[in-house]
Formats: structure tokens, sequence, C-alpha cells
């Protein structure tokens, strides 16, 4: 494989722009939005623990049940109208008129949901939604919603994705922030409920200041292609959605509500291996399409291959040192009533590595207008899953189900590489891939010396050994891979951090 120069020095270049300037920009971005990404699954992890010590588990419970049902018909409501004005407006031609559509389409589905939800309500009085009192606070959910995820994912098609994640972290940390209060006051459920509008709220207001899209007299053609992309990307996030859930829906058909509780536990800490990946697609999608639309497929070949190489970067340490401090991990935090799902915690762990090959040529694919391929890749993957929970959930129990998902993730991310390869030439860094993994071996020989020698017995002395485990294995991996170096580095300086010399 041919060894290329650093990606960012020359991401999104445009006529008139430097470089320099706008590898600074990319850096910065990326920077963000993973800080961004540790920051919220931290207020989500705390404010969680918080809640589940002070509130009656049955005020939980409706806040948890308002929770799930908001994700459904937000579903819904989106449609995958946000993922495609993102596509189409970063392609830089009409623009505001693109922009305009994607809001009229909104404003649609918004109608459809909330009629449908009335409809619903006139139909079964005595549903689970209208007895436990939260169909107006989910109505107001997605009224809410629709000027949030609108203002968000403008800033976001306008190419401002520090603004996109500084709203999502707002978002939650807002939430927090006034369901602890409230809570703590004594007001549970207005806290609970009360606190997840707000997030909204205050994110959209945030959000709205970075907008300068203007609402414009649209075509039929430019509010069908929005229709048409934001179907198939909705398949796509319908399939994801399946994949998240898929696994703990067999695990409490075939055993009990207690393993699908464990399990679901074990594969939400597991998630922290793709938090990277996350990060670096939130930054690459707009730019992928952007290339896409000027023909510069390079750009995304390097892109992707950069992207996956930093994602990895996070994942596969990750997941080695669970290996060594995963039953640590469980047991600390969550109890020894969960220590049962550590064993497929290591699976679940090992899958954040494919999922990164997974999820960022999916993005791709969607990026530059083959949205299809991403979804039969992801389509190919959930039968198989379905098949494989059949056959080894009754044999193996949570082991059987988090197998089924590599071997299903395994196979997604396959075809979704061979499909890509038929559109753009795809290479990636296995040089920088096998140093990951034989500087992540050495840093589990450090925490195995770090237990040896103070015995984890407390949270504390566990984030000690984990973080100083990871800071071991980032000193190795800057020192023997010159473009995780500079990639890192260019983040740092990006933000105006000096760099020391003697990394």
């Amino acid at each position: 494989m041919a060894q290329t120069a650093d990606i960012f020095s020359n991401i999104g270049k445009k006529k008139g722009e430097s470089g320099t300037g706008d590898r600074k920009t990319v850096h910065s971005q990326t920077l963000v939005s993973l800080l961004s990404q540790f920051g919220l699954t931290a207020i989500g992890f705390l404010s969680t623990i918080y809640f589940t010590r002070v509130v009656d588990p049955s005020i939980v419970g409706v806040y948890f049940l308002f929770f799930s049902y908001s994700a459904l018909f937000y579903l819904f409501s989106e449609s995958g109208i946000g993922e495609a004005s993102v596509k189409i407006i970063s392609e830089g031609r009409e623009r505001n008129e693109y922009y305009t559509a994607s809001m009229t389409l909104r404003a649609v589905y918004l109608i459809l949901c909330v009629g449908g939800l009335f409809l619903s309500a006139v139909i079964f009085p005595a549903s689970m939604i209208m007895e436990t009192g939260i169909f107006w606070w989910i109505i107001a959910a997605l009224i809410i919603d629709y000027f949030y995820n609108s203002r968000i994912y403008a800033a976001y098609a306008d190419g401002k994705v520090n603004a996109f994640q500084v709203s999502l972290f707002l978002n939650t940390a807002v939430r927090s922030l006034f369901q602890i209060l409230f809570v703590y006051l004594g007001y549970h459920i207005f806290g609970l409920l009360g606190g997840f509008l707000a997030g909204m709220v205050f994110a959209a207001i945030f959000a709205h200041r970075y907008n300068q899209l203007k609402l414009m007299k649209f075509s039929k053609e430019n509010f069908r292609r929005v229709l048409t992309y934001a179907v198939l990307i909705f398949l796509v996030m319908s399939c994801y959605l399946v994949y998240q859930n898929i696994d703990v829906v067999f695990i409490g058909h075939y055993m009990t509500e207690t393993e699908a509780g464990i399990y679901r536990i074990v594969y939400q800490f597991s998630m922290l291996a793709g938090l990277a990946a996350t990060s670096v697609k939130a930054v690459l999608y707009p730019k992928f399409s952007a290339w896409n639309e000027t023909k510069q497929y390079e750009k995304i070949t390097e892109g992707l291959r950069s992207g996956t190489s930093l994602s990895l970067m996070l994942a596969i340490p990750i997941f080695f040192s669970f290996l060594i401090l995963g039953y640590d991990f469980i047991d600390l935090f969550y109890g020894d009533a969960y220590v049962p799902g550590v064993p497929a915690l290591f699976l679940l762990s090992f899958i954040q590595i494919i999922t990164v090959f997974m999820y960022l040529q999916s993005i791709c694919l969607n990026a530059i207008s083959h949205p299809k391929y991403a979804f039969l890749s992801i389509a190919a993957g959930i039968i198989a899953n379905v098949a494989l929970n059949m056959i080894l959930i009754p044999m193996y129990g949570m082991e059987g189900a988090a197998f089924a998902t590599v071997l299903a993730m395994g196979l997604n991310s396959a075809l979704a590489y061979l499909l890509l390869r038929k559109v753009i030439a795809v290479h990636y860094n296995w040089l920088s891939v096998s140093k990951m993994v034989v500087m992540s071996l050495l840093m589990c020989v450090f925490l195995l010396g770090f237990k040896y020698v103070l015995p984890i017995t407390n949270v504390l002395l566990l984030l000690i050994a984990f973080t100083a485990g990871g800071l071991f294995y980032g000193f190795l991996m800057l020192k023997t891979d010159k473009e995780i170096h500079d990639e890192v580095s260019g983040m740092a300086e990006s933000f105006g951090m000096k760099w020391p010399k003697w990394l």
C-alpha cells in the first residue's frame, strides 16, 4: 500500500484557502467532537447514577418510558431528513432551497406524527402513554424537537461542526443540570421530563445563532430529492436501531428480563470504545459529500483512511484494557449482580473495533450518493444477526448473543467494504493498526503489573489504573507512529496548545 501524506494537510481545501488554515479547522473540529462525545457520555453516566439512587424506581421507569417512546416517535418525525439535508446542502448548490425543502418535509412528518398520536389517544384511551401521563410531554417534545433538529442540522450542513457538537453537548448538559436541580428540590417527574425539553430548547437557541441559511422558495425537484434521500437514510437508521436492540429482545425471549438488563448495561458500557468513530464521522460526513460533488475522490480515500486510524486508536486499546479491567469496572460501577455480563463485555467491546469499519464505510457510502449500498450491507448483517441469535442464545446465553453480533457485524463490514471499493479506492494503514495492537498488549502487561502492586479495591484506584494505562499506550503510539503523532499534535496545536518537544 502506498504511503500518503497527512490527510489533514489537504482536507477540504478550497480555492482561495490555505491548506494549513483548513488543516487547523478540521483538527479543531475533530478534537471538539471527541471531547463533546466524552462529555456527553460522562454527564449521562453520572446523572443516571444519581437518579437511580435518589428517585423512586417507578418514577425512573416513567422517565425511561417517556424517553423510549420519544425516541421511537423521533425516528418517524425525523425520518433521516437531518442526515439527508447535511448531505445535499453540503454539496454547495441551491443550499437555501434545499434547506427550506427539508424544513417543509419535517413539518409534514411532524403533523402526521402528532396527528397519529391524537388518533391513538382517542382509539386507545387506556394506553400506557395515557395512563402514565406522558402523552402531552411527548407532544411537546416532538414540537420542540422540530426546531432543535432543524437548527443543529442547519449548522452541521453549513460546515459549522463545532457549533453542531457544542449544541449536542449543551443539550445533555442543560438537561442533566435541570433534572438534578429539580429532583433535588423534590419535583421528580417535572425535573426528569422537563429537563429533557429544556436541554433541547437551550441547544436550539445556541445553534440558531450560527445558522446562515435562509428560507426561500423551492422547487418540486428540491423537495423530491430531499424526500428520496431521507427515505433511504431512514431505512439505514432503522436498521441501526434494530442492531442496537435485537440482541436484548432475543435474550428476553429465550432467557429472562434480568439477563436482558445485564446485557444492555454491558453493551452500553462497551460503546465507550466507539466514541472516536462517532466523533470522526461528525467531521468527515459533510466533507465527503462536498468532495464527492467536486469529484475529489482521492480526498475521500485519504479521509476514510485517516479517520479509521484515529477511531481505531481508541477502540483497540479500550478493548484490551477491558480484558484486564472488565470485571473491576462492572463490579465497582454497577455491582456484583452485573458481573455475569463481563464475558459478553469482552465480545461487545471487540465489536466496537469492527464497528469502526462498518460505521465509517457506511457514512462514506451515504455521502457519495450510494445509500442503497449502505442499506444492503446493514440489512444483510441484521438478517444474519437474527438467525445467529436464534441459534446461539439458547446454547450460550449472553455470550452467544454477543458472538452472533460479532459475526453479523463482520459480514456487514465486509459487504460495505466490497461495495465501497466498487465506487472509490479504499486503503487502510494496516501498519499503524498492527502497532496499536502491539502497544495495547504492552499496556495490558502494564495494567497487570499495576494490579499486582496496587490491587484494585475501589473506583479511584480503578480510574487511576485505566488512565495510567491509557497514557502509557498513548506515549508508546506517539513515539512509534509518525502519522498518529502528527494528527494528535495537529489537534492540540489547533487549539492553541503548545506541543511538548519531548513528545
